[in-house]
């Protein structure tokens, strides 16, 4: 099977969704709570930088740590314990390790919108990147 290496064009939709959950995250009042206690000269300098990078790359994993425990548990395929108000609201309830993935997916979105980052040229470049690269490279057996 060959992997049809996709356009920066054709993944918009990944900067579109980046830009809509760093406004979520905003609305919720999460981006504030961050730059508490600094000057704006300050949160646009080093240790504005230092922050988001430390703060969205722990809830990262952290978001990462919890698919992990949810496997070691052996409740990847069950509900979540959010679906009953998932339900709720109209919404279908989610697996354990559909609410994670969900969640790294929205997390590593956030932090690419805190840092300026382009997702959607990122990851076609990466695509492409990779599918030139050899079997196993490297050796690496994961």
């Amino acid at each position: 099977m060959s992997l049809t290496t996709p356009t920066p064009e054709q993944l918009s939709i990944l900067n579109e969704l980046r830009d809509a959950i760093a406004a979520n995250a905003k609305a919720k009042g999460f981006r504030d709570k961050f730059a508490e206690g600094l000057t704006a000269k300050q949160w646009e300098g080093a240790p504005g930088k230092l922050i988001r990078a430390a703060v969205f790359t722990a809830n990262q994993h952290g978001e990462a740590s919890e698919f992990w425990e949810a496997f070691r548990a052996g409740t990847l395929h069950e509900l979540c314990d959010k679906a009953p108000k998932m339900e709720a609201m109209g919404l279908p309830g989610l697996t354990c390790g559909e609410e994670e993935i969900a969640d790294e997916v929205i997390r590593a979105l956030d932090k690419a919108e805190a840092h300026g980052i382009d997702v959607a040229k990122a990851v076609a470049v990466k695509i492409a990147y990779n599918s030139g690269r050899p079997f196993l490279h490297g050796g690496k057996q994961a």
